[in-house]
């Protein structure tokens, strides 16, 4: 048993790691209620480990947070041509 989950944890990347959405919260020092909102609106990608149990990877945190600063910065460079 032991060797067939270490044989899937190849195949998915041991190094691969999950952060809860508390954990999250407190990286980004946002209310657990504002990271379950945007899992709920699909915003940031999680993974349902059990009834009501969500995990993210590190990599949708990294991406979701790459599209937030990408929005964030078109939406500043739209209210400064607006302004000429």
């Amino acid at each position: 048993m032991r060797q067939k989950r270490q044989e899937q944890g190849e195949h998915r990347g041991e190094n691969e790691q999950f952060l809860t959405t508390n954990e999250i919260a407190e990286i980004l020092r946002v209310h657990q209620r504002t990271v379950q909102r945007w899992i709920s609106s699909n915003r940031l990608k999680a993974t349902k480990v059990g009834p009501k149990i969500l995990r993210v990877r590190r990599q949708d945190l990294n991406e979701f947070l790459e599209s937030q600063n990408q929005d964030h910065q078109e939406q500043s460079l739209d209210g400064y041509r607006d302004t000429k």
